[in-house]
């Protein structure tokens, strides 16, 4: 059977429609797996002047620390990676009230039943402001 009687109007734009659905279906996981690599949402925004230098600038209402450690700027989730519970800066640490983990003031676990890290999010220091984004720290 020749190629052109083979192949109907219904079938051809079955297919059509299934090619751009797949291209739909491939581009929105692609955005979904792929970080921005500039910018993002921003979670706050503050003047650098305001945070301590081997502190930090905690925002509850964020859930995110900023701090200057060696005159670097991090920021970081206060969220537990245990189990989610909200840490608390106890002196030079993070303590989470929970279960007991603690954390160093970059993230590091020191004491578990935690395992991984705080996240440590993207931070900007610009024009005397530090803005803080949702995406993770490169």
């Amino acid at each position: 059977m020749p190629l052109a009687e083979s192949v109907t109007r219904r079938g051809f734009i079955k297919k059509l429609s299934v090619f751009i659905g797949g291209a739909f279906a491939a581009f929105g996981l692609y955005r979904f797996l792929t970080p921005e690599v500039e910018g993002g949402d921003v979670i706050l925004s503050v003047e650098s002047a305001k945070v301590p230098e081997g502190g930090a600038l905690i925002f509850s209402d964020k859930q995110t620390a900023v701090m200057k450690l060696d005159g670097k700027i991090t920021a970081m989730s206060l969220t537990c990676t245990h189990l989610g519970c909200t840490v608390a800066l106890d002196g030079d640490r993070f303590a989470c009230p929970c279960h007991g983990s603690v954390f160093a003031l970059n993230g590091d676990v020191i004491k578990g039943p935690a395992v991984k890290r705080l996240a440590v999010f993207a931070a900007e220091e610009k024009d005397g402001k530090v803005t803080v984004y949702r995406r993770s720290a490169v």
